[in-house]
């Protein structure tokens, strides 16, 4: 059978449990994840239309068979090891015990163009692993839960830049072809940089696609994230969360709105969300901010 990994019906075919977490409500462009708590269990043979990544946690261990491309594995898996199986790829596991693992899942279509920007070759083949001990893999996934776990008060920026790079390690790591990806030490045109700051700046109050950047400078989501970095020495999230406290400090400043309304004025989640960046940023809290 083929499945659709971003589909919850789907999933439940091979994993019968419902996940404890998901990435349905945050509404990621090109990835999806799904976290599980799942008792010992047997997949059914199937093919997944998406790329996909399961990665065990840490501190969960379970005896496993695993078929894979025609290959066969039987160990104890656990402590972080991480299964890539590439789209259209053919796949059977089962475990013992229950098991703590999240299950990342990629758009094709988003992967093959980042291979044709940073390869200029319309062809990309990954390949099926398994046993993979990957901390980079390992720390984005943790940032995405953590995001999810939270409510998603980062918006999709957040999710969509991880996204984003996640999708350039596999290229990098895990491909055939080993990308020559090109360098750049000038970052945006400054007419593009001021482009895209003039739009945020009219948009803080938003939820703020990466998609949404990349575009108003007419550039891919990737090209323009390691340009934006350049020019800016952050992230575009960073920039964002940093425009976002600004706005908020003029805010509190000059005008009575409470914190929780200055908070969504300026495209904070609430106004914890605003506090906790705030703090890091001013050194106070909003509260004190307005009051000295």
């Amino acid at each position: 059978m083929t499945l659709d990994l971003t589909s919850l019906e789907d999933l439940s075919q091979i994993l019968p449990h419902p996940p404890l977490l998901t990435s349905k409500q945050a509404d990621w462009n090109n990835i999806f994840l799904a976290y599980y708590q799942h008792p010992g269990s047997e997949t059914g043979e199937h093919v997944m239309q998406q790329h996909a990544l399961e990665i065990i946690d840490t501190n969960s261990w379970s005896h496993h068979e695993r078929r894979m491309d025609g290959k066969y594995l039987s160990s104890r898996i656990g402590g972080g090891e991480i299964c890539l199986c590439p789209a259209n790829t053919s796949h059977w596991t089962s475990w013992e015990q229950t098991s703590h693992f999240t299950i990342l899942v990629i758009d094709p279509k988003f992967l093959e163009q980042l291979a044709y920007e940073a390869l200029s070759c319309n062809q990309l083949e990954l390949v099926p692993r398994w046993q993979i001990f990957d901390p980079v893999i390992q720390t984005i996934v943790n940032a995405l839960k953590a995001d999810l776990e939270a409510g998603c008060p980062a918006g999709r920026l957040y999710g969509e830049s991880f996204g984003t790079a996640l999708a350039m390690h596999l290229l990098k790591n895990f491909s055939i072809l080993q990308p020559n990806i090109p360098t750049y030490s000038h970052g945006l045109p400054k007419f593009k940089l001021k482009q895209v700051l003039d739009f945020i700046e009219a948009h803080l109050e938003e939820d703020i696609q990466l998609e949404d950047l990349a575009n108003n400078v007419g550039m891919s989501s990737f090209y323009f994230c390691r340009l934006f970095k350049q020019s800016m020495h952050m992230t575009p999230h960073q920039y964002v969360i940093q425009r976002r406290v600004e706005l908020a400090k003029r805010l509190l400043k000059q005008s009575d709105l409470g914190i929780a309304n200055v908070a969504l004025l300026c495209g904070f989640a609430h106004q914890s969300h605003l506090s906790r960046h705030f703090r890091r940023l001013v050194g106070m809290s909003p509260k004190a901010f307005r009051s000295q």
